[in-house]
């Protein structure tokens, strides 16, 4: 595979770990589906039961393993399933943001955000904004 040097930054996929609740945010996610919005083709989707699960060890393991970012999704606050979901995520993206800082990667590298289920051109512009966020960070340094 060509490195990112032998591409322009307008080919280049990045590879982002697209963490979703199994309700509010994967749903938007099928509705884009559905109605064939297309986002970018390096996105790798995980559905968790709630993002109250992410740990920081996890979100480090996807940098690890070659991530250019990771990406939480989840329900909107007071939306949560299992009610606490969206704050306990919250901490744990906190926590998390400061650790890449110290490890050298750059903050637009981790993204949270809350989505309401059904919105697709919402989850689009989201995961695109995200993917810039990283391309602009990296013209940066």
């Amino acid at each position: 595979m060509p490195s990112s040097n032998d591409m322009s930054a307008a080919n280049f996929t990045k590879k982002v770990l697209l963490v979703t609740c199994n309700w509010h945010a994967y749903h938007s996610l099928e509705a884009a589906g559905i109605d064939k919005k297309a986002y970018s083709a390096g996105i790798y989707p995980l559905r968790l039961p709630c993002l109250g699960r992410v740990t920081p060890g996890m979100i480090l393991k996807a940098f690890e393993k070659g991530a250019d970012g990771v990406y939480l999704l989840g329900c909107p606050e007071g939306r949560c399933q299992y009610q606490t979901g969206s704050e306990q995520v919250e901490q744990v993206f906190l926590e998390t943001k400061q650790m890449i800082k110290l490890l050298g990667f750059n903050e637009n590298q981790l993204g949270l955000d809350f989505i309401q289920a059904g919105e697709s051109d919402q989850i689009v512009g989201c995961i695109q904004d995200f993917i810039e966020g990283i391309r602009e960070a990296e013209t940066v340094t």
